[in-house]
This record gives structure tokens, sequence and C-alpha cells, in this order.
């Protein structure tokens, strides 16, 4: 198993390409003129984004993504602050396997730990049920990042994933321009009547 470090990360970024309904969701690390990023799915940024407010409330640093939605220099309303978290230029280097996103803080170093693994594929043998991927296969990622990094990270996820198609109040799931059947409008859902 392969290890990649940004010890500590000049930057740390979310975004997507793509058009609404067809978007890739990307994780981006930098470090000078080292750029790695990766794939990951909209229900991951969103977990990701709220596990570090709570991360940040934890460590009593939650007034810092109050400080950043403000008109300040560096404001999440700014254009510099659009420009510090757009994805630069890169291939994504592998799909992050959900379960292994974690975050931790070393208070000695005031910096937050957050890892993940690349999801490897399960390969399937018609005598046997399936075949697991040797541990050797895999790469994990190790980068360390501010608080504020964090708080900016959190605020760039939730913006990306609203500029997303707008989800139906009653099942949840996506609706597109050209129409949505939902699945809970049978009248048999409290909350359509």
């Amino acid at each position: 198993m392969s290890t990649v470090e940004f010890d500590p990360a000049d930057g740390f970024t979310v975004g997507t390409i793509g058009e609404p309904g067809h978007r890739v969701f990307m994780l981006q690390a930098f470090r000078g003129s080292l750029i790695q990023t990766w794939i990951l799915e909209k229900e991951q940024v969103v977990a990701m984004a709220r596990g570090g407010y709570e991360l940040l409330s934890q460590i009593g640093e939650h007034e810092m993504t109050r400080e950043l939605l403000g008109q300040g220099l560096l404001g999440a309303a700014t254009p510099e602050f659009t420009d510090s978290m757009a994805l630069k230029g890169d291939e994504p280097a592998f799909r992050i396997d959900g379960n292994t996103i974690t975050m931790r803080f070393d208070q000695a170093r005031n910096l937050i730990e957050v890892s993940f693994a690349e999801q490897v594929e399960i390969l399937e043998d018609p005598l046997m049920e399936q075949v697991e991927p040797e541990l050797g296969d895999s790469v994990t990622v190790s980068v360390w990042i501010t608080p504020r990094q964090l708080a900016a990270f959190g605020i760039q996820g939730m913006k990306v994933v609203a500029q997303g198609r707008p989800i139906c109040p009653l099942c949840g799931h996506p609706m597109d321009d050209d129409g949505h059947v939902c699945p809970a409008s049978n009248g048999h859902n409290p909350r359509a009547r």
C-alpha cells in the first residue's frame, strides 16, 4: 500500500466538471507545484463538509466558518475566495472509497488530517464468490490542513453541491428540467398531503 502525503497542504478544495445531472465531483490538494485530484460522490462532499463543521465545533473553531461567510478580505462572497477555491487543471488519480474518509485534529500542530484511500474494485471469480483485492493494490492519502482551510472547504463543498439540480421536497431525489415523476406522489406520503 503506497501513501501520498501533503504535509501541510497549501490548498484543499472541491469542485465539479460537467453539467448538473452529469457532474463529476473532484477533491483536490496542492502543495507548491504538486497537485493531486481524486473523484468522489456528491454525498461524500456533503458528509465531509458537515463532518468538518462538527470537528471545528469540537475544537472551538466553529466561528471561523461564520467569519469566512462574511464580506471580509477573503470572505466566501468575494471573487478572491472563488479564485482560491477553484480546481486547478489536473487528471484525477483515482476514485475515493467513501468508507475510508476520516478527519482528525492534531492539537500539538493545530492541523487537521484528512485521510482516505483509493476505491479498489472487487473482482468476481465464477468459482468463488469474490476475490478480495490485495492490500498492496490501494493508495492512501493524508492531507494536513489548517482549521481555516477546513472551514473554507466546507463552505466551498456546500456551494458546489447547491449548484446542482434542485432536490424534490417529497422524495429527496434530484429533479430534472424536463419533469420529475416523484415516487412519493402516489398519495401515501404524509408530506404529499
